[in-house]
């Protein structure tokens, strides 16, 4: 735990850690910012019923625009009857964006900040103490390689948390602030009648899927740093292949073997709104999949550092 500690100090010394928080918090400020100032006006009874009556407008010139398909006539009468509902029963227009959806965009938003950020520091801290040569220091001290070596990986994966806790936080916070509507239900229209369906968070359950994927993107990215003595190398490396490894499995997903690609048993495809990239995948397949390759990149990664020569 000892060991954890001083790579956590460590790392928060360096100006990298602060900067790509900064960076977190000033993206985040700005897309709530943006989503706040082109939102539809709901906080009064006035503001709602002028939305929802300029949205029945638009709908009613759109449906008689032109000659319409009998989907379309039943699209458009199934908008309008949702609409004159909402203006019925006070509801916020269809376009203004509730608390729960402005957090369920941020969310988006951070898992892929955070990613991308833990992937540089992943790949950099072990590359770093190679660059500098301040690797011979510390492994000239009465201690265990691999002890120094999983306290780098712990430390890695501890920053990405933080990092996600600050911004899933921290956007909380601005959108309790920003957005007074939390209108949590959908419409739907059954036999010409217009239901009310109260919507499901799934916020959590996504934290849950994306943290998996982060943990595994995070030791990959900790391997291709422990390979390379140069950190831009490494960390431009780690993320080439993390961009690029979901496209080329997405043109060889029409092969049996591409089942086997880690890329294509990302656990983020199994949360809420996604679904997997290659058809007749399964969670626990992929689980087993991401474990097979987890153990491979670390046995890679301890395995080469144990050996490595740093006394040149």
């Amino acid at each position: 735990m000892q060991f954890v500690k001083n790579e956590w100090i460590k790392m928060w010394s360096q100006k990298n850690a602060w900067i790509m928080l900064i960076i977190t918090i000033a993206l985040l400020s700005l897309v709530m910012g943006l989503n706040k100032y082109f939102d539809d006006p709901s906080a009064t009874t006035g503001e709602r019923l002028e939305s929802n009556e300029e949205h029945l407008k638009n709908l009613k010139e759109w449906s008689s625009y032109g000659e319409q398909t009998p989907d379309d006539t039943a699209y458009y009468n199934d908008e309008i009857a949702k609409t004159e509902y909402r203006i019925a029963n006070d509801l916020p227009s269809e376009q203004t964006m509730s608390r729960s959806e402005n957090n369920n965009f941020t969310l988006t938003m951070s898992i892929m900040m955070v990613s991308i950020f833990t992937t540089v520091i992943a790949a950099g801290i072990v590359s770093n103490e190679f660059g500098t040569g301040t690797i011979k220091m510390l492994l000239t001290r009465p201690v265990a390689r691999w002890k120094i070596l999983l306290s780098k990986l712990v430390a890695s994966i501890l920053y990405g948390l933080v990092l996600l806790v600050i911004a899933c936080a921290f956007s909380a916070l601005l959108s309790f602030i920003l957005f007074n509507n939390d209108n949590a239900i959908t419409l739907s229209v059954v036999n010409g009648q217009v239901i009310e369906q109260a919507l499901e968070s799934t916020y959590f359950e996504m934290i849950g899927y994306s943290l998996a994927s982060m943990v595994m993107t995070t030791i990959f990215a900790f391997m291709i740093g422990s390979l390379f003595g140069s950190s831009t190398l490494a960390v431009s490396l780690s993320l080439f292949i993390l961009l690029m490894g979901q496209t080329a499995t997405m043109f060889l997903s029409q092969y049996e073997f591409a089942k086997y690609i880690w890329f294509a048993n990302d656990i983020s495809y199994y949360a809420p709104g996604s679904s997997p990239m290659i058809e007749g995948l399964t969670i626990g397949f992929s689980v087993v999949v991401n474990i097979v390759y987890a153990v491979i990149f670390l046995a890679i990664t301890f395995g080469y550092f144990m050996k490595r020569d740093v006394t040149a």
